[in-house]
């Protein structure tokens, strides 16, 4: 048997774990819960900056409209300078 900790957001009726829990689809668990004080509480968004692959995962359209608009550019200028 597995135990995980992380800490979670409440949402909409929807506990909302800040970090990707390694659990496979239909798995059932037990939660216990300790609500934590205000001041120590985690912006579930300063998680995601522990996360480089969700990050990566994120802003992976971004880096690709990237190289897309730098190749456009690339071949704009080069027809104006040849």
């Amino acid at each position: 048997m597995t135990t995980l900790t992380t800490r979670a957001v409440y949402i909409g009726g929807v506990l909302k774990p800040t970090t990707k829990l390694d659990l496979p689809d239909g798995v059932t668990v037990e939660v216990h819960i300790r609500a934590l004080p205000l001041a120590v509480a985690v912006d579930p968004k300063d998680a995601l900056m522990d996360d480089e692959a969700a990050l990566q995962a994120m802003y992976s359209e971004f880096a690709e409209e990237d190289r897309q608009l730098a190749e456009a550019g690339l071949f704009s200028f080069l027809k104006t300078t040849a």
